[in-house]
Order: C-alpha cells, then structure tokens, then sequence
C-alpha cells in the first residue's frame, strides 16, 4: 500500500557503516566497520513499528554508508515484509549513491518501484560531481532514477569546491529533466572565508533570473523560504531528530538522528546526547540566536551543531553571512514574482492573495537586516 510519505512517520534502519565512495564533505568518522543489519533484529523492529495503524503510514528509510552494499538483506527485509499482514500502509526507501544500481539490483528496483523508492545523491554537473564524489559521475544510470521515480528527484551537496558552479549544476540537473533538488550548503566545512559570499550571491542570482524565465520549473530547495513564518514568535524546530523520527543503529539502539551514532559524532558524545530533550526550545536555540530577526526562516543542523560544538544549538556562526546573502537574494526573487507578475489579481484565491501580501510585509520587516 502507498500513501503520502510526506505526511507520515519515518523509521530510520541502518544497514551499514560502510562506504564505497569518500565524498570531501562526508561527516562519517569511522567507515571501516564491516558489520551489517541483523535481520531477526529488523524484522522485531518492524513487527513493533508496523502492527499499529498511524493515521499517515510510515516510511522505513535505510541508512548507511552506502546501504545497497547490503543489498541482499535488504531483500530479504522487503519480501519478507510484504508477505506479512501489516495494518500499518508501508513504504521502503532509501538515498544511494547510485554507482551500484546495475543489473540484477536495477531489475528489483524497478520490479518493486511503487513500494520501494531511492532517492538518488548527485551533485550538480558531471564536474562537479566528480570532484565531490570519487569521478563516480559515470557510474550512475541517472535516466534510470529519473525515469523510475520521476516525482523524487535528487539530493545535491554544495562543497567550498562546487560553489562557484552551484547555478549550472542545478540548470543542468533540471535540463537533464529533473523535477526537483533538494540542495545544500555542505555540513562542518570551512566556509569562512569572505570570497564565498560574493560567490554565492552571484550563483542565486543567476538562479533567481532562471527561475522568474522558467515559471514552470519547480525551484530547488535553497529558495524554499517562507518569509511569512517571520510574522510570528512561534519557535520553529527544523526536523524530526529527537521528538518524531526513531534511528536505529545495527546494534539495534535508538537514537535522535544518525548523527548521533557513536561512530559518527563519538562514544562519549552519543551517550550523552540520549539525555537532550530535543522537544524544549531552550535546548536548541542559543541565545545569541534568540533574538536574531531571521530565525525563524533561518536552518539548522542539530547532529553537526552537536559534533562540531558539543551543543546542538550552538550553530556554526560563520555560516551566519551565507544565510543573510541567501535570504536577501530569495527576498529579491520573491518581491520581483510579486510585484512584477501581470496575472490579474481574480486569477488567485483568496489564500492566494493572502500569502503574497504576507510574503511582501515579512520581507519588508527583514528589508534592514538583508541591506534590501
């Protein structure tokens, strides 16, 4: 059974520590661990998880490394779930690499698309690519991906190294006929350096004229900002870990996020972090963040924060000038969608009209802090 896998909860399984790629920008401390997902173990995980019916369904995502290097038992684990009688609707997914989707693993892939979806990791222009991720570029049958999940599109990691092509990598993904691209600034690298702004301001930009030309291209995930949540003071958590999403290791422990595994932030640190109450503002907000204007339209990391700072509201504070040059180069793109746009006013409802004004009044409210 398939339902909206937006809408429901996520399980996260980890099928191995183990990679075969070194990405530069790869936060996995320990990737020669050989050990594996034991499958009595995952099958009492589902048995618990899956007998209860949740309003939206659920969403089992395999995690590693490189999660099909354990391809056959996560084999094993589907068939076996799919021969079960479940009440709970149901999903597998997971994020690839992509490089070992060939033969017999493509062909079960595509046997089981509608019940097993991939996303796939690839980061912009086969250059681009390449020097992220191991010359993997040509490795990957993207059309596959594309033509077997045309509705999941990808998952594209900006390094200090591809930042300066970030606008033709997302140009050539969506020419390559991709619907959308869920893009980022790399975690725990160094972007400190000031040349990166005027970078990074000249690639939205160029992004921004893309977008306003196309209409119809669905925009990329860096211009997913919702100004109007400036209009109010309710605190704004920026994903799951800790509160709705359940991690589990290969020995079987849960987890706020894989972040926290012991083999990726450390014994002491992953220990220690089981006791955060991840559903108390206080502990994932820093005061010096308290009363910044952008807050609540500014992300963050918590797994990184946690790693890189013992502390997962302390956000990386170099960072800081990166998201105001995002922001103002989004609030641009914004006002020039409104103001600019010649569809007569009768052509949107009323929500419609609602939200735009909105987007309009938030911007205006940041115009000083942005240099607008």
């Amino acid at each position: 059974m398939i339902y909206n896998k937006s809408n429901g909860r996520t399980v996260y399984i980890t099928t191995n520590h183990t990679c075969n790629l070194h990405c530069v920008y790869c936060y996995e401390q320990d990737k020669s661990n050989e050990e594996t997902i034991d499958l009595e173990r995952a099958k009492q995980t589902l048995l618990s998880v899956l007998s209860e019916k949740t309003e939206n369904g659920t969403t089992i995502d395999f995690h590693g490394g490189e999660p099909f290097l354990s391809f056959n038992k996560i084999r094993e684990l589907c068939e076996w779930a799919w021969k079960q009688n479940f009440p709970e609707p149901f999903l597998f997914f997971t994020t690839s690499n992509g490089a070992l989707i060939h033969g017999e693993l493509k062909d079960w892939l595509l046997a089981n698309k509608n019940r097993f979806i991939v996303g796939l990791s690839l980061d912009g222009t086969r250059e681009m690519h390449n020097v992220n991720r191991c010359n993997s570029y040509d490795d990957i049958d993207i059309d596959f991906f594309f033509k077997t999940w045309p509705e999941q599109g990808v998952k594209m990691t900006i390094s200090p190294k591809t930042i300066a092509s970030l606008a033709n990598g997302i140009i050539d993904l969506h020419m390559k006929g991709c619907k959308y691209i869920s893009a980022n600034l790399a975690e725990m690298m160094d972007w400190s350096s000031p040349e990166y702004l005027d970078v990074y301001r000249r690639e939205l930009a160029r992004l921004a004229d893309f977008y306003l030309q196309n209409p119809d291209v669905e925009k990329c995930s860096l211009f997913d900002v919702y100004f109007p949540a400036l209009l109010n003071t309710e605190v704004q958590k920026w994903c799951g870990a800790g509160t709705n999403m359940e991690v589990i290791d290969i020995d079987g422990k849960n987890y706020p996020c894989h972040l926290f595994f012991d083999w990726v932030c450390g014994k002491e640190k992953s220990e220690k972090s089981h006791s955060i109450d991840f559903s108390d503002p206080d502990k994932y907000i820093s005061s010096h963040c308290r009363e910044c204007k952008l807050l609540q339209i500014c992300p963050t990391c918590y797994g990184s924060n946690y790693i890189a700072r013992g502390d997962i509201a302390l956000r990386d504070l170099s960072m800081c000038e990166l998201h105001k040059v995002r922001f103002a180069e989004i609030a641009k793109y914004e006002y020039a969608r409104i103001v600019e746009d010649k569809t007569p006013l009768d052509n949107y409802s009323d929500e419609e009209k609602f939200e735009r004004l909105k987007t309009l009044e938030a911007i205006e409210k940041i115009a000083d802090v942005l240099k607008l």
